[in-house]
């Protein structure tokens, strides 16, 4: 977990008078630690002026559209024993509410719902969703139903997005999206650009604040 700040002075400028920040975050559902960064994305809209983009970045690209069982996986049960012991430990109220599914699911169906959420400006609460779904019941994010409900859940028409996914119209915005990752070299989930910082993997909401203030952007006074 790595944090990178350019060496530019900041000027302070009126917040009143900037345009938000570009937050872009490099997340797979299937990760974990992506999963914790939801709750951190959100708090930090909340506090600051800044616009959270969320873009996919594909763990892994070998796996089928119907998952691999995690048994199949090689060193599965001692890779997840060490991360569930890790956020017991580091976000332990993300943890409890943690439930690890018994397969690992394909990604791609839910980066092509991501990118149909986008066009309708409702990516947010759609990640929100698939994260909940996946990660809190377990549900199988490669299934077309299982994305339908998170598109109901976050506002969108479920019948409309099942047309989408069953047509792949939006397969090409999702290649392009995770091509774009590539050129970015993203290596690991979540990958935080906020503005001219880049942060590799989790890290404390604290270390985004900072990241955020020595760029000017200071926090709203209602927060």
């Amino acid at each position: 977990m790595t944090l990178v700040i350019a060496d530019e002075p900041v000027h302070a400028i009126s917040q009143e008078k900037m345009e938000p920040l570009l937050v872009a975050v490099f997340a797979d559902f299937v990760c974990p630690y992506s999963y914790l960064a939801v709750d951190q994305m959100d708090r930090l809209v909340s506090e600051y002026n800044v616009r959270v983009m969320w873009r996919p970045y594909w763990l892994h690209p070998e796996t089928p559209l119907d998952g691999t069982p995690v048994e199949q996986l090689p060193a599965t049960q001692e890779r997840r024993s060490a991360t569930v012991a890790w956020l017991k430990e580091m976000a332990p109220e993300q943890a409890a509410r943690i439930r690890f599914p018994d397969r690992l699911y394909c990604s791609l169906p839910a980066f092509e719902a991501l990118e149909f959420a986008a066009e309708r400006d409702r990516s947010m609460p759609f990640k929100s969703a698939v994260f909940s779904l996946l990660w809190e019941k377990s549900v199988d994010i490669g299934q077309i139903s299982n994305l339908q409900r998170a598109g109901e859940m976050a506002g969108l028409d479920a019948e409309e997005l099942g047309r989408d996914l069953r047509e792949r119209r939006h397969l090409p915005h999702a290649i392009h999206a995770l091509i774009q990752a590539r050129e970015f070299q993203i290596t690991s989930t979540p990958t935080l650009l906020l503005g001219r910082v880049r942060i590799n993997g989790w890290h404390y909401y604290e270390v985004l604040e900072s990241a955020l203030e020595r760029q000017g952007i200071s926090k709203r006074q209602s927060a």
